[in-house]
């Protein structure tokens, strides 16, 4: 009997992916290309997005590592294939079903095991020590000025300044496509005994006499490039990490949020020490340090509730390991606490 190659299947499946995806059950919010969704991966508000470049089905995320892939990448992503599985479902509906299954090594995902193969632990190091201390007249108070927040918000060594390359992925080469030099905010992504797992770094251009996040699109296709990545040591070594702008305080207290914006509000709303848990999925899988007494969870309140979800995932794990927990959220759906300190501080003082 003739079997259908993997190259036959991906043949047939270009420019169909949105049809097969749908067919498959996949959420139609994931595959709408007008508009940033939150991750299926990783959470957020809109890193990810449905591509489906030259048909391929394909997606991009900004946080993920690596950052995108193809339609079957994403069918294992969201039902959590394996690759020969997501090509027998892909091959059933094209009605291709006697196709002969080939090795392939899939994407890992941020539930995957991680596997280093290259630790980019002294690149980041240098990376980081390369940053300096930010500067009361330099990019990033101008930037954070600019988003409404005080400049008393920002702990002295939680975030450096640099001016960093950007770089794309040229979708005729797939080699690296370089886009320019830009100033740059980078966090260091810790776990609790300070050991560094990768960088959070927010990419800023000048807007006349302030700066704002850079706006960006790929020269060959057009679409808009994230204003912010991550960098890890390997894949998976992000699980559990954070950006620890403060130890608990005396009391044993401590407030984790998501964004690092985000989070700096939270420290000017409520005055407590932070960690920047960079999205919902890593709010749920934080790694609570040793002498932490009471937790804050500073939740987004998401329309979808991920940030909640996540919050509460947080908050029962810490209760569960005889700790206080508290989670915090505004009312209004859609906002955040950056949008909570802006509402509270446009009022009128009594």
């Amino acid at each position: 009997m003739f079997q259908h190659t993997l190259q036959d299947i991906k043949a047939a499946a270009q420019c169909n992916w949105q049809a097969i995806h749908a067919a498959l059950g996949m959420p139609a919010h994931l595959t709408d290309k007008r508009k940033h969704q939150p991750c299926p991966a990783c959470g957020g508000k809109d890193r990810y997005r449905y591509t489906d470049f030259q048909g391929n089905g394909g997606f991009i995320c900004s946080q993920c590592t690596p950052q995108g892939g193809s339609g079957f990448d994403l069918l294992m992503l969201v039902f959590g294939l394996n690759f020969n599985e997501s090509v027998k479902e892909v091959a059933a509906v094209l009605g291709m079903n006697n196709h002969a299954p080939m090795p392939h090594q899939p994407r890992q995902t941020a539930t995957s095991s991680p596997k280093p193969t290259i630790d980019r632990l002294s690149e980041l190091q240098q990376r980081f020590q390369a940053a300096h201390a930010v500067t009361r007249n330099g990019a990033i108070m101008a930037y954070l000025a600019g988003r409404g927040l005080p400049e008393w918000a920002l702990p002295a060594a939680a975030i450096r300044e640099t001016v960093a390359d950007y770089w794309a992925q040229d979708v005729r080469t797939n080699q690296p496509l370089h886009m320019g030099r830009f100033a740059c905010m980078v966090a260091a992504i810790t776990l609790p005994n300070g050991e560094l797992q990768g960088l959070h770094q927010t990419y800023l251009q000048q807007d006349g006499n302030t700066w704002r996040k850079l706006n960006i699109t790929h020269p060959q296709t057009n679409e808009p490039l994230p204003a912010k990545k991550m960098f890890s040591r390997f894949s998976g070594s992000l699980k559990g990490a954070a950006v620890h702008m403060e130890r608990a305080d005396d009391k044993g207290r401590l407030l984790i949020a998501e964004g690092v914006e985000t989070t700096l509000a939270a420290r000017a709303l409520f005055g407590l020490p932070t960690v920047a848990a960079l999205s919902a999925n890593g709010m749920r899988g934080f790694e609570i340090p040793a002498g932490v007494q009471e937790i804050y969870i500073c939740a987004d309140n998401d329309h979808n509730r991920a940030g909640f979800r996540a919050a509460h995932d947080l908050a029962v794990r810490a209760i569960k390991q005889g700790l206080t927990a508290h989670i915090w959220q505004p009312e209004t759906a859609g906002l955040d606490a950056l949008d909570e300190y802006h509402r509270r501080h446009s009022q009128p003082q009594s």
